[in-house]
């Protein structure tokens, strides 16, 4: 109500520097990429209602993880976990001692820099990183990322057959690759585990493949 009333934000200079500056070449092979693999833990799912709790990142050059760049943010909420709680396993008390939202999106804006973003199941950090930009600069990046869930199903589907309940999840695709398990809801975690997962994919696609078809297999 009354929000014809409200004075327009003026977009973010952050922003603007940052749609200015970043330019992927979607022809580069996927192999020689550059990407920021992410992970939110949020009081729910839906990014105009729920927010963000803590986010885990770590880096892929070179088509080796870095471990030098992974981390870990607690993230402010202003209001309560309630019941999501029970998921990431993160308190109120643990959470307000976390860094504000728009600090943490100075950090993802400036670390993206270069960087090609990957979540598994991508939709979500999707959702919840334009409509935090939204919120806080006015307007957010038009934002891409490559998803290891959507890259996964795209390999199944094309062997034919129905794809099974659960087999995409983060833990299932690693077990499909004998890659480790990781402690599943903690952003970080999550995160490298993803980020195993993308390395994987990419030795099982070859060394043409490129960012383009990447993006393609990903929708």
């Amino acid at each position: 109500m009354w929000n014809w009333l409200k004075k327009p934000v003026a977009v973010h200079q952050l922003v603007v520097d940052f749609e200015k500056d970043y330019n992927l070449d979607k022809q580069c092979l996927a192999s020689k990429a550059n990407y920021l693999v992410l992970d939110f833990e949020t009081t729910g799912l839906d990014s105009k209602k729920h927010h963000i709790v803590s986010a885990g990142w770590v880096k892929i050059t070179g088509g080796k993880i870095h471990l030098n760049s992974a981390q870990y943010q607690l993230v402010r909420s202003p209001a309560s976990v309630g019941q999501s709680a029970v998921i990431h396993g993160l308190h109120n008390s643990e959470v307000q001692q976390g860094i504000e939202l728009e600090d943490l999106l100075r950090l993802l804006l400036q670390e993206l820099t270069g960087a090609v973003l990957v979540s598994h199941h991508s939709a979500l950090e999707l959702n919840f990183l334009k409509q935090s930009c939204q919120n806080c600069f006015g307007r957010s990046p038009a934002f891409k990322a490559v998803d290891t869930l959507k890259l996964e199903l795209y390999k199944m589907r094309l062997k034919g057959g129905p794809v099974a309940q659960n087999s995409l999840s983060l833990s299932a695709c690693l077990a499909r690759y004998c890659l480790p398990e990781v402690t599943e809801h903690h952003a970080l975690s999550d995160a490298f585990g993803c980020a195993q997962l993308l390395l994987a994919q990419l030795k099982s696609r070859g060394a043409s493949c490129t960012l383009a078809e990447l993006f393609q297999q990903s929708r």
